[in-house]
């Protein structure tokens, strides 16, 4: 029986005195299995009169023969039931099947979503029952058409990137507004998912526009568990999971053949030299061979026990190594004088255990506590959670502690106070290797997997870890793992006190105040460190501190009337807020400790640079708000949303008014739709169609149109003080306006439901900063030039392919999105389109030039598009040469430019002109995908319960830079993939690679349109196997100790479907190597008490 709640209609009609025979109506509602309806809504409205059925679904009402009744029940097709007796009446309500009219969230208050007219969306629950996470954001992912949510790391905690509907900015990027229980928070980060109810998405600007400025990307609307009335019920919950690595796809060389291949790279790189007449860049080459930077050579300093590297020379001296373990011989022809051959020992380490000198098995462990319940007049939810997340990044850790209570109390017949107070604290540790990072010392898992298989780990004569490189590059982390003592800090306070006061019976005052508080801290300490395998010591001890705060206050209070008039329904909100917002942020910096067992900022004897710096910024609205909806019979609905807002971070033009509308037509509930073929196919039938405007000023500074003064030096030992910017006080709101056409379909008693929207969207007068005179002062300012425009369809689809079919339950849902952004306009700047960032390249098709990606106005947004040179294969024969003697290669490092050799990369000369250079790149595909979604599958058996869900996107390119860097040998001394012994060159002449240059010094291995590899992909998300135990059998075992018990094995981040070769198709464009998401294997166990 689909459990009911009361569906309130509060009904005010004016009444005259009319004289009818009455009398007390008795009957009983039921469904359609004959099941008691408890709490189903009896109204007549004649009387004005409304009462609820009681546990066996009867009741009692005032009435008289020939009165309608409206009967009503959460789940179930409302009904008008007319009297022809006094007594027994036996009311049957239909249930709505499939699709429960459930209650939404719908900014400041909630709707049926029957009576939706917007674009909102509902994140189904089982995305967050089982899979750990220690980002709630991560949930949302495939769930929700529209949505594109990006995981770029494996790191504990990490965000990932949200954006609604191709976002605002011209590079795709927006960050969508977050509500939680009606307070606004910068993220989902921290909050805890056992804790949370609903999640619920306004994508149309007319369901967010009564968020006005800061909703122009969208609003997640997050609810949180609340008491309900009942007995105390106690809940726990067990997550334990382990982290397994996901091994990096490419295979590199083992000692041996990295040896022996840098070598014939050098050998290349030392003919091209000659060749080229450089005689200077020759002797460089040659000096290569004995450097003492690269793993592959035979520096005299690799011949002490503490080397960085193993190779040697094979000399009396060092002879005896080769009986000891793991040591061994390799004869080699010399590079420089291939007459001579190389005698050269080493010790190899293998690419797995070089992995695992970062990456690690980990594991997640979550406890979660929850007390609630409630009276008749109070509730109470109280959550308690801790998780600690070890990262597969050697020293990563994260620890979280939440507390989250929710608590109503009734305090009479009129009032009503709610509270929600959160907290939460967290410290986390990076591991000395910044595992999301593409610079520096990211792309951990080409850095390690790809280091030099000759590094000398250990010192041969002590055993004690060596530095091997410096802090700055390929480092060993057995040495380093300590020397860093980086922590981070986090703690978030929140709550909100809520109170209602019932004036009359259909006009209520609520009054809101929450407020956010958030404080973060950095700890940074290095010890002392070798540069470097017998390299000097650094001493310098650096250390800094920092520290930021930020709190913000809302006030709001409204006025709220809901009234029904016989067949019409109208409800209206009104009122106004005001919101307050500052941040406060402190950091030093100092060096010089004496000792490394005082790892703190004021044990440091110097400052560096600045020795501490310290500002603050804020930020000041107020709005009005206003919202009215209208329903005829729950047929023709009409919503309108207003708001009016002003911020401080605007002069002239501090106002802004955002209007929002929308329409709908329950045709399904027409009498003329009931009585046609189609209502036998046909179960709901929604067509709707909104429009909105949203304004935007989050990329306008705290301070863009005032005039902060700040230090701009020093005179004579004076300081100085000056306008830290040019000051713009005409800048207006960013305007986004959006028209959103939708329609919602249920077919087969609403066994097969769809929702399908089509957007445009534009963002007006964007924000740009435009350059500017020198004499002025200043480099550029910031003004309003520009419009954006989105296009897109989505699509959400729900299927009940078994509903109590012997038992069984199997619920099948998807989601499919559609974007593509165009520039309307740009700010002049006397170019053809005003473009901006674009490359001229030759178009064979229309034989001409032209100016292709980055900005143009008409144009679809270019700015994650590839263009790429193409590689035509490799020079197999002199006539090849021959043929191409004269084409001139602007690329090439050589001083003769039409220099090539056998072997080479032959590349596509597509204007002919005899040069290859830029104009010479093709189309080769877009970084972010153009279709993207998920689908998830939930089927249950008498407890037993298999759920998965996937995600998928497609139309995006990847280029493999730990592949291509490897094959080039771009860092000197990382080891190269297997496939560089695929390469040509004078002893593998069938090789089908280009030619292997040391350092890529022939220029064979860049960022060519055939290295470009398809980024589609679909992930298995999540697998979860669960079962429940029956109540009624629990009750029999444990005599009612226990009211609930579930335990279940959920695997995440399975499995990936794609043709990609690298380790994370997740993310388009360059992949340095990025640490991917760890496969996780949980278990898991909830108990009610």
């Amino acid at each position: 029986m689909i459990r009911c709640k009361l569906i309130f209609l509060l009904s005010l009609v004016g009444i005259g005195t009319v004289s009818y025979a009455q009398t007390v109506l008795h009957g009983r509602v039921v469904d359609e299995q004959a099941k008691a309806l408890s709490e189903a809504s009896i109204r007549n409205p004649k009387l004005s009169l409304q009462v609820k059925a009681d546990a066996l679904g009867a009741f009692n009402i005032k009435g008289a023969i020939g009165d309608t009744l409206y009967i009503s029940c959460v789940g179930y097709e409302p009904l008008r039931y007319r009297i022809d007796k006094e007594k027994n009446h036996l009311i049957t309500l239909v249930s709505q099947n499939l699709v429960i009219d459930d209650v939404v969230v719908v900014g400041y208050g909630t709707q049926k979503r029957s009576k939706l007219s917007g674009a909102v969306s509902s994140v189904n629950k089982e995305a967050l029952l089982s899979a750990p996470n220690t980002n709630a954001a991560t949930a949302l992912q495939g769930t929700v058409s529209g949505l594109r949510v990006q995981q770029t790391t494996g790191d504990p905690g990490a965000s990932p990137t949200i954006s609604f509907r191709g976002g605002t900015e011209f590079n795709g990027n927006g960050a969508p507004l977050y509500v939680v229980d009606g307070v606004i928070v910068p993220s989902l980060y921290g909050i805890n998912s056992s804790d949370i109810e609903t999640i619920d998405l306004l994508k149309d600007a007319a369901s967010t526009a009564i968020y006005g400025a800061r909703a122009s990307n969208g609003v997640v609307l997050v609810t949180t568990k609340k008491g309900k009335k009942g007995t105390t019920k106690v809940e726990y919950q067990l997550k334990h999971a382990n982290n397994y690595i996901r091994r990096n796809p490419v295979t590199y060389l083992d000692a041996a053949d990295y040896i022996a291949w840098n070598r014939q790279g050098i050998a290349s790189r030392y003919q091209a030299n000659i060749a080229d007449g450089n005689t200077s860049q020759a002797t460089s080459t040659a000096n290569q061979m004995n450097s003492a930077s690269w793993g592959w050579t035979t520096n005299p300093s690799y011949g002490f026990s503490d080397g960085k590297y193993t190779t040697q020379l094979l000399s009396d001296q060092n002879r005896h190594l080769l009986d000891q373990q793991g040591w061994n011989l390799l004869v080699d022809r010399n590079p420089i004088k291939p007459y001579l051959a190389d005698s050269i020992i080493y010790k190899g380490v293998g690419q797995r255990e070089l992995e695992d000198l970062i990456l690690q098995q980990s594991n997640y462990n979550e406890h979660y506590l929850n007390f609630s319940g409630g009276s008749d007049i109070s509730t109470f939810n109280l959550g308690i959670g801790t998780v600690k997340d070890v990262g597969m990044v050697v020293g990563s850790e994260l620890q979280r502690h939440n507390i989250n209570f929710n608590g109503g109390l009734k305090v009479n017949k009129d009032l009503t106070v709610n509270v929600n107070l959160a907290a939460y604290s967290l410290s986390s540790t990076p591991s000395f290797v910044n595992a999301s990072s593409t610079s520096n010392l990211g792309g951990v898992i080409q850095r390690f997997g790809g280091a030099a298989p000759t590094l000398r780990l250990y010192d041969d004569v002590t055993g004690v870890p060596i530095p091997g490189g410096d802090a700055n590059g390929i480092a060993n982390p057995l040495y380093f793992k300590d020397i860093y003592q980086n922590k981070t800090g986090e703690n978030r306070f929140s709550g909100g006190l809520n109170l209602e006061y019932r004036i009359l019976d259909n006009l209520k005052l609520i009054g809101n105040a929450n407020g956010f508080l958030r404080f973060n801290e950095t700890d940074e300490f290095t010890k002392a460190y070798q540069n470097g395998s017998r390299g000097d010591m650094i001493t310098t001890r650096n250390a800094a501190f920092g520290r930021n705060k930020t709190q913000q206050y809302t006030l709001n209070s409204f006025l709220q009337y809901d009234r029904s008039f016989g067949l019409h329904h109208l409800s209206a909100l009104a009122g106004g807020e005001y919101f307050e917002y500052k941040h406060f942020t402190s950091s030093a910096k100092g060096m010089g400790a004496a000792t490394d067992f005082i790892p703190w900022l004021s044990a440091s004897t110097e400052a560096v640079g600045v020795p501490s710096s310290a500002f603050s910024q804020w930020e000041r609205m107020v709005s009005g708000i206003a919202r009215v909806g209208y329903d005829y019979d729950s047929r023709v609905l009409f919503t309108m949303n207003l708001r009016y807002d002003g911020t401080s971070r605007l002069s002239d033009n501090k106002f802004g008014y955002f209007p929002g509308m929308s329409l709908g037509w329950n045709m399904h509930r027409e009498q003329f739709f009931k009585e046609s073929v189609l209502s036998g196919i046909v179960s709901n039938l929604k067509p709707r169609v909104s429009w909105g405007q949203n304004g935007s000023v989050s990329t306008v500074g705290y301070f863009d149109t005032d005039a902060p003064f700040g230090n701009v030096g020093t005179y004579d030992g004076n300081a100085g003080v000056g306008p830290a910017g040019f000051v713009n006080t005409a800048l207006k709101w960013e305007k986004v306006s959006a028209t959103n056409f939708g329609v919602d379909v249920g077919l087969l008693n609403n066994r097969l439901n769809f929702n399908v929207d089509y957007f445009v969207r534009d963002v007006y007068n964007k924000v740009a900063s435009l350059g500017i005179p020198s004499w002025t002062g200043f480099s550029n300012y910031t003004t309003n030039l520009g419009q954006l425009r989105n296009k897109g369809i989505e699509l959400e689809a729900q299927v009940y392919a078994l509903r109590n079919h012997n038992g069984f339950d199997w619920k099948l849902g998807g989601t499919f999105t559609h974007v593509k952004n165009y520039v309307v306009e740009l700010p002049n700047n006397g170019l053809d389109g005003n473009r901006q960032s674009t490359t001229e390249v030759w178009n064979p098709q229309k034989a001409k030039y032209e100016q292709v990606g980055g900005l143009y106005e008409g144009r679809r947004v270019g700015l994650d598009e590839v263009w790429a040179y193409v590689y035509d294969g490799i020079y197999r024969t002199q006539d090849q040469l021959d043929e191409d003697v004269l084409l001139y290669n602007s690329n090439l490092s050589y001083s003769n430019k039409t220099l090539k050799f056998l072997g080479d990369a032959r590349w596509r000369d597509l204007n002919e002109d005899g040069v290859i250079d830029s104009y010479d790149r093709v189309y080769v595909g877009r970084t972010t995908p153009t279709v993207q979604g998920g689908f998830h599958s939930n089927l249950t058996w008498k407890g037993i319960g298999l759920y998965a869900q996937f995600d998928y996107a497609l139309g995006f390119v990847i280029l493999d830079q730990s592949w291509l860097r490897g094959m080039g040998q771009a860092q000197g001394s990382a080891n190269m993939p297997i496939d560089v012994q695929h390469t040509y060159s004078e002893y593998t002449p069938t090789g089908t690679l280009p030619r292997f240059y040391w350092a890529n010094y022939g220029g064979n291995y860049i960022s060519a349109a055939n290295y470009y590899q398809k980024g589609d992909y679909l992930a298995l998300r999540e697998v979860t196997l669960s079962y429940q135990v029956d109540e009624s059998l629990l009750n029999r075992l444990v005599k009612n100790r226990i009211k609930g018990f579930r335990a279940y094995i959920s695997g995440s981040n399975l499995l990936y479907f794609t043709k990609y070769n690298g380790t994370l198709p997740e993310v388009g464009g360059d992949d340095p190597g990025r640490f991917p998401l760890p496969r996780r294997m949980t278990f898991g166990v909830n108990i009610a008490l």
